[in-house]
């Protein structure tokens, strides 16, 4: 038995009425510790697995207006990629990290996306404690306990910067370029006929502005015509299986008009009539991947 646990024993035992009340409450404090200490034992090793991740993880408190959002955990990426220590960033912001360089649009669009309790994937130019710049990758999402209320923000970050040279040969354009651009662009599929032709209904601008392309190229000469030849059997399986009721997603390349391919992560999810439950159309987010070099 530990110094502690003899200590709070110590204090509920001169607490007591009587003998039999202490036992009671000997019993009561046995099966709590116990307890604890297994709850205690499994955040430990989450925590283990957190801290020594190669990535930064930051997480902060719901308010997003200004002092906040306050961080209340950062590991051990998260000083390596910044500089800033534990102690030094807890209580604090992310907006630590903003400078002349970081893109508002950018910051705006992640506000916004937050704040309808949306994840969020972008980049940006932040700084480190000793000033110098570096490009940061976020992936943020919301935190959701148990009654499905959003409490907190884990944000998972990357420096990338030494992608830069990778990213112009990928995209052909200048990276700060791209940085300016959307992150996603989404799709409308819909189907003539159960066994009928399947046929894009619907795209988002974003598509012009992440790959040059009109999005006439896409409604007139089907999705076949801006996807690499090499991966469009998995996405059209991919699609049809979609409509099938099966959500998935897949990497895949899309045509830029500078004549490259920009590489994209690819979700396909089935949107059912409420009225009879039958898969009325297919809604496709696609994503900007950077992927490792």
């Amino acid at each position: 038995m530990s110094n502690e646990q003899q200590k709070i024993l110590e204090q509920l035992k001169a607490n007591a009425k009587d003998a039999e009340s202490f036992k009671h409450l000997e019993q009561l404090f046995g099966d709590l510790y116990k307890k604890y200490s297994q709850a205690k034992e499994h955040v430990d090793l989450l925590e283990s697995a957190i801290r020594n991740d190669y990535d930064s993880i930051v997480i902060t408190e719901l308010n997003l207006e200004r002092p906040g959002p306050k961080i209340v955990y950062v590991n051990d990426g998260w000083t390596r990629m910044t500089g800033y220590s534990k102690e030094e960033s807890i209580g604090n912001t992310p907006r630590m990290l903003q400078g002349e360089k970081t893109d508002r649009a950018i910051l705006d669009r992640l506000k916004r996306r937050l704040i309808e309790g949306q994840a969020f994937f972008g980049h940006t130019i932040n700084y480190r404690k000793d000033g110098s710049e570096f490009i940061n990758q976020w992936d943020i999402h919301p935190l959701i306990n148990a009654e499905g209320e959003v409490t907190h923000w884990v944000s998972y970050q990357r420096d990338v910067t030494e992608k830069k040279e990778t990213a112009k040969a990928i995209f052909n354009t200048d990276f700060d370029d791209l940085l300016k651009r959307r992150e996603e662009f989404t799709i409308k599929f819909e189907k003539s006929a159960p066994q009928g032709e399947i046929s894009c209904k619907f795209i988002t601008e974003a598509f012009e502005e992440i790959t040059g392309l009109s999005k006439n190229e896409v409604f007139d000469k089907g999705l076949a015509s801006v996807i690499h030849s090499e991966d469009y059997s998995q996405i059209k399986e991919a699609l049809e299986n979609a409509f099938a009721g099966e959500q998935s997603a897949q990497l895949c390349r899309y045509r830029t008009s500078a004549g490259g391919y920009v590489d994209m992560l690819q979700s396909f999810k089935p949107v059912k009539d409420e009225s009879n439950g039958a898969i009325r159309s297919v809604k496709s987010v696609v994503k900007l991947e950077l992927k490792e070099s």
